[in-house]
Formats: structure tokens, C-alpha cells, sequence
């Protein structure tokens, strides 16, 4: 994929694969246009662009150039700064994890932005980041040979941010959604179909995605076969290989190696520091909530299993201090935080099944215990049957507090911890885990009467319940 840019009779800037062209053009003009492919995109209701998505074969590219001699892996989006207009390409990115044959994952290393609108920020990006932090030093270690610009990047900020190395994506398959949610046979992403709660360019693509929904059927197969809009997840992602000798799989049909991989995603909805994000939203949402996935898959089976973690799920705050004096305020009555904390775990049981909360907070700091005392009693009162309609209906949240940090304090170190699953082991039973294998060969009739054989993965367990620990 290239990126592409025309300066007249009005600049444009183009993302182009060997097929197909999306190309965008600033719109100043408050009057929306469509033309079939052509639609302008709006934001907060004004269109800021235009946008194309041509067969290259239509499309008028004589007088464009090449913007970056980097090669393009997709957009993550539009954001406007001061009145400009940028497009956000993944110029930079490494392959770290292979979930299943064909099921690739990228870690994003560096991001461009593109302005729709203005000439003057083309190369500006590369001008303001010295590669070569030590090149022009003098002997007494002074910088004389790299000036930075008179004119800053507007993006330069969110250039660091997606370019340090904790965002990923995958042209392959939903990275937003675990294994359990999503179809092995899927040949490309539907961008409009992701996970909002782990899509962290969610705001960026939006205007995209509804630029797609204009498009006819053909059409919206083709841009998502491009891969031109890239969807991005936060936390992280890894394969290691498991010879075949060492795989926990006993059955080895064909002696290939096996892989482990393990996913984390960050919720985008009430992430931050640790000291400035902490505890529950009026949605339900809690701080630095985190879907860990674990997939083991061999040449004929694959395995899944995910957990949860987030912060403490009450309105509560932490001073930053010294260890031992971070003051901890609870900030809502009982009853005010309730609702709250129902949504919570009602969406919870929606997503995973069946909760079990394993309560980490300490049983010696009067902070932590007056958390946990608090988080034990709207347990109780989300437990109590509802009376919905002349229905009762019970809700099921099991439970367990373990003091981590003291039951590992001894001479076991962390291997101490295991000592919880006496506590846990009727959950873990009964939540059990994804499990697909593949299908036997099946036979069926082609229109031209020959017979086929078709190989697939068929479902045999599915995980129906989480535990989080907070």
C-alpha cells in the first residue's frame, strides 16, 4: 500500500493498493455531497472531506505522487487539530503473534499524519524526531548538528502515543473479540462489526465506517478486502512455538509445532494512570479493565481461555504518596453506587457467563478492607432476588478474598498462590473453555456434479464464565 498525494487543482491524498484507491480531499464547503463511490464525511455534523474508494483502473491518478517513500499498512483514522484535517497511517509494523494459520498480528511502530488540508506538515513529522539522537555531539556531549523546527506537529503528541509500541491490529482477523466470538472462515474484517470497548481508534474510524455503509454491497466487500481501514487494540499480544515433542497435546497428526498465544486488551473506555483512574463510571465501566486471552492451537485442535481484571468496581479515589499513604476516599453512598455496580456485572454476565470475583485488595490496610468491606455488601444486594414483573430472578455472583501480596510474603515466594485453587476449583470446573477441533472430511456435490471435500473447525466446548480478579 502507497500513500499518494496530488497538490493541484485541489490537493488530495490517496491510499493505494494494487487494485483499489481511497482518496481523500478536504471540503470547506458546509454542503454534503454524494456520487456513488463519493461521499462526504462528516464530524460533530459539518463535513470536513471527501472520500472516494475507486478500482484503480477508474480512478485518475496521473498527477499524483508518492508522499512517503514508507510503505503504508492501513489507516486508523481521521482526527481534526485546529481547524486541520489529518489522516492517521500505520507507516511501521512488526508481525508478533500468530493466533491460527492465516491469523496474523501486528505491533504498531509508527504512525504518520497527513494533512488533508495544508502542504506545510509533509515531511515535518520525520523533521521533528532525530533518529540519530548522537550524531552532532561534541566532545563535551553538546547537540550542534540537529535543530528542531520553528513549526510544531499538531499530532506530534498522538504520533508518540501510537508509536510506542502497546497498540496492535491484524488485517486478518477481529482482534477486538476472543476466539470464542468470532468465525474461523472470515476472510476479512468488517470494520462496522468490532468490539467499541477495545477499539481504541474507535473515534478516528468512525466517519469511515459510515462512509462504508454508503457503499453499495461489492463496494464493501472490496474495501474491506483492501485492508486500507485498520482497526487498533491496546494492551498486548505475543506467539511463542511449541515443538511438537514439548506440546501438551499428547496426538500429533502431522508432527507440526503447536503455538501459544497470548492477547491482552485494554478497554478504551475508562483507561489511564494508576492513580488518576481508579474504580467505576455511571455506565458501569471500571478503570483499567483488561481481557487477557490464552490460545493453544495445534495442526487440529484449538484452545481458548480468557479472564478478567479491572479496578474495584465502587466510586472511589487515590492520592498518589509514598507506599502505605495513598489515601483512599470513597466518593458515593450505597445507594447511589449501586446502579452502577449493577450495570457492571450485568454486562459482564452478557459478554463472559458466570463472574467469579477473586478480591486481591489486603486484609491488613484499613484502606483496602474498608474496599473490601463495601465491594462484599453490593455483592450481597446484586445477589437478592429481583422482582421484575411478578418474575423473581436471582443473579449469581460467586466470590472470594485472597490477600495476595501477604499469602506470597513467605519463603514460596509466589508459588504460595496456587493455595487458592481450593477456593476457585468449582468455578474453573464449571466455567471450562473454548475447544474447537477440526471436522471430518465432508462430502458434497459441486453444481458441475463432482464431488469436494471440505475441512473445517468444529466447535466442541464453549467458555460460559470469567473470573476477575481487581
Amino acid at each position: 500500500m502507497r500513500v499518494l498525494v496530488r497538490a493541484d487543482p485541489q490537493r488530495s491524498i490517496a491510499l493505494a493498493t494494487e487494485t483499489h484507491v481511497l482518496i481523500f480531499r478536504h471540503n470547506s464547503s458546509s454542503t454534503e455531497s454524494r456520487n456513488g463511490s463519493s461521499t462526504s464525511v462528516a464530524e460533530h455534523g459539518a463535513p470536513k472531506c471527501i472520500v472516494e474508494f475507486l478500482p484503480w483502473e477508474k480512478a485518475d491518478m496521473e498527477d499524483y505522487r508518492s508522499l512517503s517513500s514508507l510503505k503504508a499498512f492501513g489507516t486508523l483514522g481521521l482526527v481534526t487539530l485546529a481547524g486541520d484535517v489529518f489522516l492517521c497511517v500505520v507507516n511501521s509494523a512488526s508481525s508478533v503473534a500468530t493466533v491460527r494459520p492465516g491469523e496474523d498480528v501486528q505491533r504498531i511502530q509508527s504512525v504518520e499524519f497527513h494533512c488533508l488540508n495544508r502542504s506545510d506538515y509533509d515531511h515535518l513529522l520525520n523533521d521533528q524526531i532525530n533518529p540519530f539522537p548522537a550524531d552532532g555531539l561534541d566532545a563535551d556531549g553538546y547537540d550542534h548538528g540537529y535543530k528542531e523546527s520553528l513549526l510544531e506537529h499538531p499530532c506530534m503528541a498522538l504520533k508518540k502515543l501510537l508509536s510506542g509500541g502497546t497498540f496492535y491490529y491484524s488485517a486478518d482477523f477481529d482482534l477486538t473479540k476472543r476466539v470464542q466470538d468470532r468465525p474461523a472462515e472470515t476472510s476479512s474484517v468488517a470494520i462496522d462489526s468490532l468490539d467499541g470497548g477495545f477499539l481504541w481508534n474507535a473515534y478516528m474510524i468512525q466517519p469511515l465506517v459510515d462512509f462504508r455503509s454508503r457503499l453499495s454491497d461489492n463496494e464493501r466487500g472490496a474495501l474491506d478486502a483492501s485492508r486500507i481501514l485498520t482497526s487498533a487494540i491496546r494492551g498486548f499480544a505475543l506467539s511463542v512455538t511449541i515443538p511438537a515433542a514439548s506440546s501438551p497435546a499428547r496426538i500429533a497428526k502431522t508432527g507440526q509445532p503447536s503455538s501459544m498465544t497470548l492477547i491482552s486488551r485494554l478497554s478504551c473506555r475508562r483507561a489511564g494512570t494508576r492513580f488518576n483512574s481508579r474504580g467505576i463510571d455511571d455506565d458501569g465501566n471500571v478503570a483499567n479493565f483488561v481481557e487477557t486471552e490464552t490460545i493453544f492451537n495445534t495442526d487440529f485442535v484449538c484452545f481458548s481461555y480468557v479472564q478478567c481484571r479491572g479496578s474495584v468496581p465502587l466510586f472511589w479515589e487515590q492520592a498518589s504518596g509514598l507506599p502505605g499513604q495513598q489515601k483512599v476516599t470513597v466518593t458515593r453512598s450505597f445507594e447511589a453506587t449501586q446502579p452502577a455496580f449493577d450495570e457492571h456485572f450485568t454486562n459482564l454476565s452478557k459478554a463472559y457467563g458466570d463472574v467469579h470475583v477473586v478480591n486481591l485488595l489486603s486484609k491488613e490496610k484499613p484502606a483496602e478492607t474498608e474496599l473490601t468491606r463495601q465491594y462484599d455488601q453490593h455483592i450481597r444486594r446484586y445477589v437478592q432476588p429481583v422482582n421484575d414483573g411478578g418474575s423473581h430472578e436471582r443473579r449469581e455472583i460467586r466470590s472470594v478474598n485472597y490477600d495476595f501480596h501477604a499469602e506470597t510474603r513467605g519463603p514460596h515466594g509466589y508459588e504460595a498462590a496456587s493455595g487458592i485453587k481450593h477456593s476457585i476449583q468449582d468455578s474453573t470446573a464449571s466455567f471450562e473453555y473454548y475447544l474447537s477441533e477440526e471436522a471430518q472430511e465432508m462430502a458434497r456435490v459441486e453444481p458441475n456434479g463432482r464431488r469436494a471435500t471440505l475441512r473445517g473447525p468444529q466447535e466442541v466446548l464453549k467458555q460460559t464464565g470469567s473470573f476477575e480478579p481487581t
